[in-house]
């Protein structure tokens, strides 16, 4: 099962259906834009303004899909209001992933958490005790 929670109220899907492998198109080519965009820009390349494109409409795209995924079950609005802004693009960039290589089986619930900082390893002073 997976699980979306927008804001207090819990969404949930048994498996994740063929139809979101099959309309996943236009949010993967968006995806994709994004990345090319963002390694240009880091780059320090120019983006010619025909290649650029809105956050509007790239996030637009991509939470009709995610909408999808959940069987339509909550709007696009409950996701732009609903979804924490830090995990948003991130969690549909992860499931666009698993849909598209077929390992939805690595999802289970969203928002995801973001990974922690593993802690640093103690040295063998700081580890032996004083005596």
């Amino acid at each position: 099962m997976i699980t979306c929670t927008l804001k207090d109220k819990k969404y949930a899907v048994d498996f994740i259906s063929g139809r979101a492998l099959r309309e996943m198109e236009p949010a993967a080519k968006m995806y994709a834009k994004i990345v090319a965009l963002s390694n240009a820009a880091v780059k320090g390349e120019e983006i010619p303004q025909n290649e650029q494109i809105s956050v509007t409409d790239a996030m637009d795209v991509m939470i009709r899909w995610f909408c999808l995924l959940f069987g339509n079950q909550f709007s696009p609005d409950d996701v732009l209001d609903g979804y924490p802004v830090d995990r948003l693009m991130h969690d549909i960039a992860l499931a666009l992933m698993a849909v598209q290589t077929q390992t939805t089986e690595i999802l289970s619930e969203f928002p995801t958490k973001a990974a922690k900082e593993p802690a640093s390893p103690q040295t063998e002073t700081e580890a032996e005790p004083e005596t």
